[in-house]
């Protein structure tokens, strides 16, 4: 009698398991050195950062019981959060601090959309000079296609204000010309801070959602090392070029279904696409290969 073939279990219908914890701790810290530092540079120590963090567990642990059903009442938020009762009691007279909404700033989001809208591009699809006042493309028209609540006059100030452009006099009237190295908002700026938070916090959602085995999210990198500091640079590069190609396509798809959904009453979600790059020197002595790191791909 011949045995039929073993069938593998089908893991489809397996719940995904937790990460064990004594390792993700391990990771966290891991990623919140370079966090850390910037704290550190910014005169916030592990006093301050412990105290901001309590109300943080408190709203993730509320939203945990409510994805299981569960109530959210005092002894299981202090149980899963690991906060004292009395400090969640006190929250919940005064109310939890809300967590940040993530919405950019104006003077970013009209250099954003300066960045990213064809009518205020040159030839090679960089910000192009405009006129400051008068129909569009100028700095008016484009400052009132982002917001009517703030003045053209006071959002041109604040990217003056930045490094981010500058005014050149013609005869025809005022110029605003970009700064062609000031697309990143100066180091320490409020703007900066807001692209790194929505940076960090979207790269790590969509990290942490792949962990816990959500619905799958692109997450990859590509890792190198043993190599020298010019062939870093050169890779640095590569980086660059591809970032432009697959920004500008990026860019023209977002702006045809924004133009197409903006109106739809669903239209009640929002994505981050980026690419970070990043050396460092390394103590090795055993060289080896180039790996793909590539767990959680979207399907």
């Amino acid at each position: 009698m011949v045995r039929p073939p073993r069938r593998l279990p089908d893991s489809s219908t397996s719940p995904p398991q937790p990460p064990d914890g004594e390792a993700l701790l391990n990771e966290v810290l891991r990623a919140m050195r370079p966090l850390v530092r910037a704290l550190l540079a910014a005169g916030v120590d592990y006093t301050r950062l412990a105290a901001a963090l309590k109300p943080v567990f408190v709203d993730e642990a509320r939203r945990a019981l409510a994805q299981h059903g569960r109530k959210d009442t005092d002894s299981a938020l202090s149980l899963l959060s690991g906060v004292h009762r009395k400090d969640i009691r006190s929250w919940r007279e005064s109310g939890i601090p809300q967590r940040p909404t993530g919405e950019l700033s104006i003077s970013n989001r009209v250099f954003a959309r300066w960045m990213q809208d064809p009518d205020y591009q040159d030839r090679r699809r960089r910000p192009r000079a405009l006129p400051r006042l008068g129909p569009a493309p100028s700095f008016d028209s484009l400052a009132s296609s982002v917001t009517l609540d703030v003045r053209p006059f006071n959002v041109l100030a604040e990217l003056v204000r930045l490094g981010l452009v500058r005014i050149e006099p013609h005869e025809n009237g005022d110029m605003v010309v970009p700064c062609r190295d000031g697309y990143v908002p100066p180091p320490g700026s409020l703007e900066l801070l807001e692209l790194f938070g929505g940076n960090v916090s979207d790269h790590a959602a969509a990290a942490v959602a792949n962990l816990l085995g959500e619905a799958p999210r692109l997450e990859q990198s590509v890792f190198a090392e043993s190599i020298r500091i010019e062939s870093a640079k050169q890779l640095h590069e590569l980086g660059r070029k591809l970032w432009a190609q697959a920004r500008r396509e990026m860019i023209a798809q977002a702006q045809h279904f924004y133009d197409a959904d903006r109106a739809h009453p669903e239209a009640t979600h929002r994505v981050r696409f980026g690419m970070y790059f990043w050396d460092d020197a390394i103590n090795r002595t055993s060289a080896d290969d180039t790996h793909e790191d590539d767990p959680h791909d979207s399907p």
